[in-house]
């Protein structure tokens, strides 16, 4: 579990205002709560990926860094 700590501490340095979770499936989850004017459905509150690169990648196209 210590590796999955330091890349959640990681990914939570590059992109403030996410939130990230490893589930017991395997699965990697970035949440935030939506910007202020946003309604939930505008923009990418949540994305999951199968590996932290992929959602590093996912979270990069998105532009919130």
């Amino acid at each position: 579990m210590g590796d999955v700590s330091r890349i959640k501490a990681a990914l939570r340095d590059e992109f403030p205002g996410w939130s990230f979770l490893y589930t017991d499936r395997h699965r990697w989850w970035a949440t935030r709560d939506p910007k202020p004017g946003e309604q939930v459905n505008n923009g990418e509150s949540a994305l999951d990926a199968d590996t932290p690169e992929e959602l590093r990648r996912l979270l990069l196209k998105i532009g919130d860094t």
